[in-house]
């Protein structure tokens, strides 16, 4: 499942008028497109209208053939109070918040698709590794105090606010402009770089059981 536990009250929503109101083209900058994902139509829309509060840790994604294609639209504010860990793999399975993300720390890896329509305020780390179809697009300013990209792929589209940390090489393709890289071993505790590259399941895992990454 692409989540369990979450609380709130999710309704289906017929994918015409979903589609139009809650367009993934428009979050994403045209981006993507529901085609692009699904190949032809998501089987279910799902919105929880309002907004939602989570106590955390927040486990998101999903495994081929675990789920229907799916949107699921936080229509408001999603705050979590703790972690939050999006993984996908081989599928596109999506969620949309139109207003504002807050979580304490958050990693989106390889195909997952987060869209946010407001800011999105990460307490402490935020961890991308994507693939080329994975996404976090965020519309509004990113507020983060240090940001680890694996990998320099995927539709990453985000405006940190300065002095945010960033964490890669100097020609990394995702550093923000004016913003300094910072060498990721001397970053992070030894246990997540396996032969000099970064383990970034292990940080997912660490992330969602409250175990520290950064030195």
């Amino acid at each position: 499942m692409f989540f369990d536990g979450m609380p709130g009250s999710w309704e289906p929503v017929p994918l015409a008028q979903a589609a139009q109101r809650y367009d993934l083209g428009e979050a994403s900058y045209d981006s993507v497109h529901l085609a692009d994902l699904f190949g032809d139509e998501p089987e279910h829309f799902y919105v929880h209208t309002g907004n939602l509060v989570v106590d955390g840790p927040l486990a998101l994604g999903n495994l081929p053939g675990e789920d229907d294609d799916t949107v699921y639209v936080v229509d408001g504010d999603l705050t979590v109070h703790g972690p939050v860990g999006f993984r996908n793999l081989d599928v596109y399975t999506s969620l949309y918040v139109t207003g504002t993300v807050t979580a304490q720390d958050l990693v989106c890896l390889w195909d997952s698709c987060l869209f946010v329509g407001g800011s999105l305020h990460v307490g402490g780390l935020l961890a991308t590794s994507l693939t080329d179809a994975g996404h976090l697009v965020v519309k509004d300013r990113l507020t983060c105090p240090v940001w680890l990209d694996g990998r320099g792929r995927g539709a990453i589209y985000v405006d940190p606010e300065p002095g945010t940390r960033f964490l890669g090489d100097a020609d990394h393709p995702l550093r923000p402009a004016d913003t300094p890289a910072e060498n990721v071993a001397a970053a992070l505790r030894p246990e997540f770089l396996e032969k000099g590259h970064v383990d970034v399941d292990e940080i997912h895992r660490a992330v969602l059981s409250g175990r520290p990454v950064l030195r």
